[in-house]
């Protein structure tokens, strides 16, 4: 290992062996909330959005995204956020528990059976440590868990949705979901509550491509009739390829030619991936006037300034870079998500932070920020600190996870490892090459960069037991179990 990572890894065996709780504790001691009186908390989850599509960092100037930009304009951004597990299930239990997924069990999507199970009971969920500290608690939207994560949530609204989502369903409900939670808004009450508001959309966008109509292509589904009337065909509904108040299609992503060996043969034509990243466009800014809506009700209610909000999402999605769409893989799009949390008159408004943050951060958080108990075997960290000082020490690594893959951000850069079977690694440097064009693996100039982060997440793998072998070992015994 090069002099410059020697003191890294002692340094990143000290980020594993620490934890939230010394950070919490810190914070909690000058706890602004206990002049105050503690916050409402609203915590709102989308599903497969993209910070790299619009909004909180000014990616994308065509869309509008007034609510969610207003969450990072009223308090601190974090252009470096990860999800935990580019997928639903494992990344919701992460945001739910405050572990990484193979730590909570949820290394697949659950699909209306009964993998719940693979959680274990012992393990502390958000709803039970918020009504553990006298919070009234309210799950509104899809939860994904086979029931897992509504546990000590005492509304739970007029329809529980614990399964995935399917055509259409993000579009239909979340108007539910969002009504439901407008009224426990809304409500007279005497303790604080927290509000987790968990919407489908933009996931419908899974639904855009069609099933094979033959074994050599796959065709678009024209659900973007649904959001512009004057879209789709000309002659009949207005000029072909407008979308999104007249504008042109969007323009397919920088990066798009730059072919992943991840990618599959999907014979689009480059208007058929426009119309794709239209329609995901149109799905965002759906999703954001719903969240117009439950930031509109915190000022109509008197209590703006007592809520705590945090926004997030549960994985990105690949918007045609690298002829890829969908989540499931570690570039950009997919592996970030957006994170922004705010407090109007305590959280400094304005701030942007570039730390190396997580879905598992999110419990830690919340709780730290409302002097709720963060549970022993908690590995996310709370973003206080940062929030508070941004020269606060946070880690200096980040893993995320699939059963297949691991990736480890450290600095500029990107390490991306699969199953020793796949004999496939990448390594991106993301200063230079932000498209992610460029795979150092397989640049013997850039060896020692290579091995350094071999041996780091090789460290991680082996304090967390999140190795291939531990992960595919415990899959296998939980299955046999059944």
């Amino acid at each position: 290992m090069t002099e410059r990572n020697s003191t890294l890894d002692s340094a990143t065996r000290r980020q594993f062996m620490g934890g939230a709780a010394a950070l919490g504790a810190a914070s909690a001691a000058r706890s602004p909330s206990a002049a105050r009186g503690r916050p409402n908390v609203l915590f709102i989850v989308s599903d497969q959005w993209s910070p790299l599509a619009a909004g909180l960092d000014g990616a994308n100037r065509t869309l509008r995204t007034p609510a969610a930009d207003s969450i990072a304009a009223g308090g601190m951004r974090f252009d470096n956020a990860y999800c935990s597990f580019p997928l639903c299930s494992p990344s919701r239990a992460s945001l739910l528990m405050g572990r990484m997924p193979h730590e909570c069990g949820v290394m697949f999507n659950f699909q209306g059976s009964d993998r719940g199970g693979a959680i274990p009971e012992s393990t502390p969920r958000l709803g039970d440590l918020f009504s553990e500290a006298g919070y009234d608690t309210g799950y509104f939207g899809k939860e994904h868990l086979d029931g897992a994560g509504y546990r000590g949530f005492r509304e739970r609204g007029s329809l529980e949705y614990p399964g995935a989502g399917a055509v259409a369903d993000g579009s239909a409900l979340d108007p539910v979901f969002v009504r439901d939670a407008l009224g426990f808004i809304r409500a007279r009450r005497d303790k604080p509550f927290l509000a987790v508001v968990s919407l489908i959309n933009p996931h419908d966008i899974c639904y855009v491509p069609s099933g094979p109509v033959s074994p050599e292509k796959k065709t678009m589904v024209g659900i973007t009739t649904a959001f512009s009337p004057s879209y789709w065909r000309a002659g009949e509904n207005g000029p072909k390829g407008k979308y999104l108040r007249g504008l042109d299609l969007p323009p397919l992503r920088p990066n798009f030619n730059a072919v992943s060996p991840l990618s599959r043969r999907r014979p689009w034509t480059e208007e058929e991936y426009r119309t794709y990243l239209a329609t995901y466009y149109l799905l965002i800014e759906n999703t954001d006037w719903h969240i117009g809506c439950l930031l509109g009700a915190l000022r109509e209610a008197g209590i703006e300034k007592n809520t705590l909000v945090l926004f997030t999402a549960d994985h990105g999605e690949q918007m045609g870079s690298h002829q890829l769409i969908g989540k499931m893989v570690f570039y950009e799009e997919a592996a970030r998500v957006p994170l922004a949390i705010s407090w109007p008159g305590v959280i400094r408004p304005g701030q942007v932070s570039r730390g190396l943050v997580s879905g598992i951060d999110v419990l830690p958080t919340l709780c730290n920020y409302v002097g709720a108990r963060i549970p022993s075997g908690v590995t996310g960290r709370s973003l206080r600190p940062l929030v508070e000082q941004a020269s606060a020490p946070w880690r200096g690594s980040l893993v995320s996870e699939t059963e297949t893959a691991r990736m480890l951000r450290y600095g500029r850069h990107k390490y991306i490892r699969y199953k020793p079977a796949r004999h496939l690694e990448m390594l991106f440097d993301l200063e230079n090459d932000p498209g992610e064009t460029r795979n150092l693996a397989e640049d013997p100039g850039h060896n020692s960069e290579l091995e350094d982060h071999r041996k780091m997440l090789d460290a991680w793998m082996a304090h967390s037991g999140g190795s291939f072998e531990q992960v595919e070992t415990e899959i296998e015994k939980w299955l046999g179990a059944r």
